[in-house]
């Protein structure tokens, strides 16, 4: 068997839930599994596709992205994130799930190929660190109401010669937790201490709630990472497109990843995000943002209200996170998937620490939100479908 062939990495759990419901061909099915947006993308981005110049629609892109397109996320960090970067710190990739394996492809080599993770995570994290060839290890967060508190002095005993990165998520996916300016300066010192890098993704950034604000980790550490996509907050997962910044060198090292695997970020995918960044978005963003916190909070306050279920209105992100516990530790949302034909995620996916937990998607019209409440409720009566 060729060694880069992994037969081991393993279907996502929202892949295998989807499946599922598939095969049963429940006629009502709330799908609250997955992530993806509903809301339009901007105007501007779509129009780029029907005024956009042919010769840049179908050719090869440069290699770090096109100009334009460059200087627009330039302009952006510095006006949405606080983040003053040059050109030469930045580099478009396919999608942000292009951009963590161009990362990690990229960190990850010789005696460098432990990749530290908190517990809990996006699932597909500790798989694309195997898919590199690298080795991930879990340092555990202690809950705090909504908020995930990284364990410094467990991060301080785990990394060592051999890490190459500490891979951190802000908002954190699954359960919306937002990493402080003190967090991040405190990870990026460990990290500094032992020639690791902070690698921060910050595909949530738009979607945070109450009067927080977003800490980009390029921003407090300018030898962090930052990975960002133009998938959630612009409802534009299909285009695939996605950005990284760090500093010139390590962008020059991502080049020449991207060029013996991908080699460029679609063009067309550039055109409509140069297109939008031309646009005044902040009122797009403020409105996206207004109603996903709406959202969140007629979600969690009714999950909250069930008796046997506790769910915090989370910090950010685009998810509900309630805890749900069966005693005999069966998962519940096996049981909500199965009987009430309710597709949610067990949060022990994420992570030991979301045992007991249920990821459920909240950007879905409220009439759906609230039928899920009611399934729940039914649920919890002991009602089948």
């Amino acid at each position: 068997m060729h060694a880069a062939f992994r037969p081991d990495l393993p279907m996502s759990a929202v892949a295998g839930i989807a499946e599922r419901a598939a095969a049963a061909a429940w006629p009502d099915v709330l799908p609250l599994a997955g992530g993806e947006p509903r809301f339009d993308p901007p105007a501007e981005a779509l129009a780029a596709l029907r005024d956009g110049d042919v010769w840049q629609l179908t050719k090869y892109s440069p290699f770090k992205g096109y100009p334009d397109l460059l200087t627009g996320i330039q302009r952006k960090l510095a006006e949405a994130n606080g983040l003053e970067v040059g050109l030469d710190e930045l580099i478009t990739v396919p999608g942000g799930a292009a951009a963590l394996f161009t990362v990690l492809g990229t960190l990850v080599h010789g005696e460098r190929r432990k990749v530290l993770l908190t517990d809990p995570c996006w699932e597909h994290y500790p798989n694309i660190v195997t898919a590199v060839g690298g080795r991930s290890e879990v340092v555990p967060t202690v809950p705090e109401g909504p908020h995930n508190r990284i364990d410094l002095d467990a991060l301080s005993r785990a990394v060592d010669g051999t890490t190459a990165a500490v891979l951190l998520n802000s908002p954190l996916n699954p359960t919306g937790s937002m990493l402080s300016a003190e967090e991040i300066a405190a990870v990026g010192e460990i990290c500094a201490r032992h020639g690791a890098r902070l690698v921060v993704d910050e595909e949530y950034e738009t979607f945070v709630y109450g009067d927080r604000r977003h800490v980009t980790a390029r921003a407090v550490r300018p030898d962090a990472i930052s990975l960002f996509s133009f998938s959630k907050s612009y409802a534009l997962t299909g285009i695939r497109l996605g950005y990284i910044t760090a500093e010139p060198e390590l962008v020059e090292a991502f080049k020449r990843f991207g060029l013996y695997s991908y080699m460029y970020a679609a063009s067309p995918s550039q055109l409509m995000a140069a297109s939008l960044l031309r646009a005044d978005l902040a009122g797009y963003t403020e409105r996206v943002r207004a109603e996903y916190e709406a959202k969140a909070r007629r979600f969690s306050a009714a999950l909250d209200a069930l008796p046997g279920v506790s769910c915090d209105m989370p910090e950010a992100g685009v998810y509900v996170f309630p805890r749900i516990a069966l005693p005999d530790g069966s998962s519940a949302a096996d049981e909500l998937i199965d009987h009430q034909h309710l597709l949610c995620v067990p949060g022990d996916v994420a992570g030991a620490t979301g045992r007991g937990y249920v990821r459920f998607f909240l950007g879905v019209d409220d009439a759906v939100i609230d039928e899920a409440v009611a399934r729940v409720a039914a649920w919890t009566k002991g009602e089948r479908r």
